[in-house]
């Protein structure tokens, strides 16, 4: 896509890198897309609000990703918010929040098609499409697979309800019945 410029701006792109894993990459990023100025080159200018303030390093991997996502598209950015995790915030989180960020302004300028989308894990746009909780063709997919054997595992298999399991009784907590072990 080399040479080419976004056509339209893209308001409110968000993508938040969450990984339920200890210490996993962490990063929260919110950007404006626009045309590029006269110069037709990319530009990424950090506005984020001083109490919020991003850091260079962190902020630097967030350009490289944006670059990145754009594939060659020149646009002008504007960082709007961003949020970092004294903890958890990574290089790696912030590249793959910038890369996510810059596909989903052209999927949502239209230079990519829609069911890019679908592979935009992190990221968020005003319109995005959602094939949830109508048609959603990945659920589909784990549906038809599931085993025949296995009535409790397809979803609102009871006519529109979803299907209840019942724990099994334990005994009461406390000592063991037979505290030795052997019968």
């Amino acid at each position: 896509m080399t040479g080419r410029h976004l056509p339209v701006p893209v308001y409110g792109v968000t993508a938040r890198v969450l990984m339920q894993t200890n210490c996993g990459p962490y990063a929260y990023i919110a950007a404006d897309f626009e045309p590029p100025g006269r110069d037709g080159l990319t530009e990424v200018l950090n506005a984020v609000p001083a109490d919020r303030r991003l850091p260079e390093v962190y902020a630097s991997c967030v350009r490289a990703g944006i670059v990145r996502g754009l594939d060659g598209v020149a646009a002008s950015v504007l960082l709007i918010d961003a949020h970092v995790h004294e903890v958890d915030s990574s290089e790696y989180g912030y590249r793959l929040a910038g890369l996510e960020a810059g596909r989903a302004a052209l999927v949502a300028s239209g230079l990519l098609p829609p069911e890019e989308a679908d592979s935009l894990r992190w990221a968020d746009w005003p319109g995005r499409p959602r094939p949830w909780p109508g048609h959603n063709p990945r659920s589909e997919a784990l549906i038809a697979s599931a085993p025949a054997w296995c009535e409790d595992f397809l979803p609102l298999s009871d006519g529109g309800r979803p299907a209840v399991v019942t724990p099994p009784v334990r005994g009461r907590k406390g000592r063991r019945r037979n505290p030795g072990g052997r019968t």
